[in-house]
């Protein structure tokens, strides 16, 4: 694996199998680049610009993405920990089957975006718009979704147990398939005007202590 430690040494705009140590990336125009099985340590990227770019099976943990402009940026298999998106501009930018443990995308702006398949435990999506979004596979476990919209929006075999849901909007969301975990009198009227199903009802009922025969 070739390890780079030095901005000058960038030739190019793919690169495959790479190690990226202490690089700041802050301001630089990446748009287009293509980073395929890359390592990122300790790197920021600040106000960098990455439209249209794609990053495969990368890992970039604790990595700063603030004010970065990743619209249209592609995300794939990605261990992408910890990282941080503050005021960052991921519109229509995918992350799919990534690892977003812990990440932080306070006032990003996300119209569009996608996080098929994605973990984001723990992850604060405060005030986020999903509205009439299709929700695939994604693991929203004790993230912090105060604020967020999904009115409309359809849940897929997705996970919202133990996450923070305060005047989170729910109308016309289709939550059948995904899991609420434990739901009580009090979690359940986060999810006001959704719709349930018939099982998750009858769990309701039985958190309610009333009997269903």
């Amino acid at each position: 694996m070739q390890i780079i430690a030095d901005i000058a040494n960038l030739d190019g705009n793919d690169f495959t199998s790479c190690t990226f140590k202490s690089l700041r990336f802050d301001d630089m125009d990446l748009s287009q680049y293509h980073f395929d099985n890359c390592t990122f340590q300790d790197c920021t990227f600040k106000n960098a610009l990455l439209e249209d770019s794609s990053f495969v099976k990368c890992s970039a943990m604790q990595a700063d993405f603030s004010y970065a402009r990743a619209s249209d940026t592609w995300f794939t298999g990605c261990n992408l920990s910890l990282t941080k998106w503050s005021s960052a501009d991921i519109s229509s930018a995918r992350f799919h089957d990534c690892k977003l443990t812990g990440a932080d995308f306070q006032d990003a702006r996300a119209l569009g975006s996608d996080f098929k398949g994605s973990l984001l435990t723990g992850a604060f999506l405060r005030k986020m718009n999903f509205r009439k979004c299709q929700l695939d596979g994604i693991d929203f476990t004790e993230a912090d979704l105060a604020e967020c919209d999904f009115r409309d929006a359809t849940f897929d075999r997705c996970r919202l147990n133990n996450a923070h849901l305060a005047t989170a909007r729910f109308e016309g969301a289709d939550l059948r398939s995904a899991d609420l975990g434990v739901l009580t009198l009090s979690t359940a009227t986060c999810f006001k005007g959704a719709v349930i199903s018939k099982a998750q009802a009858t769990e309701l009922l039985h958190g309610l202590g009333v009997l269903v025969l």
